[in-house]
């Protein structure tokens, strides 16, 4: 079973993810790119994976992470950038025609306690460069991929 995923870490920038499985357990996820990209070339982005998951995968998943609105969020800064990414996110969805019920939502913290960099560095994932929103887009990317039925065995048995 081929499995893409597109994932997003949201933000005034942005980390984008694309993340390829052929379903062999025996075989490691393929980070096929990865990028953070500022508000003028998200968008494009975006589309990019989304025209990229509609090639030939038994499953194509989008997700992204969670941003909530907290106490300090609203000390750090009043800009919106999560959330209008969010929803440029979603309005690019529709117009894909991929269903916005098959969108999935993860919590940072999930995606982080799950794939710290070292576990990216050795699944062969680490994005290189940028502020680290790459990196949050890669860790939702593999954690959705573990949700549907990969195991990261190289991370349970000390493999290289």
């Amino acid at each position: 079973m081929k499995i893409g995923i597109l994932s997003v870490d949201p933000g005034k920038a942005s980390g984008i993810a694309f993340i390829t499985w052929n379903g062999d357990h025996d075989v490691n996820p393929v980070l096929e790119w990865s990028d953070e990209v500022d508000a003028d070339d998200y968008a494009e982005r975006v589309r990019d994976g989304l025209k990229q998951g509609a090639e030939g995968f038994d499953v194509f998943l989008v997700v992204y992470e969670r941003f909530t609105i907290n106490q300090q969020t609203v000390r750090n800064s009043q800009a919106p950038y999560s959330l209008e990414q969010i929803g440029v996110l979603k309005q690019l969805c529709r117009e894909a025609g991929y269903d916005l019920e098959k969108v999935k939502v993860q919590a940072p913290v999930d995606a982080k306690n799950m794939f710290p960099n070292p576990a990216l560095k050795k699944l062969e994932t680490w994005h290189k460069g940028g502020e680290g929103h790459a990196l949050d887009a890669i860790r939702h990317a593999l954690l959705a991929l573990a949700r549907q039925s990969w195991i990261p065995r190289a991370l349970l048995n000390n493999e290289k």
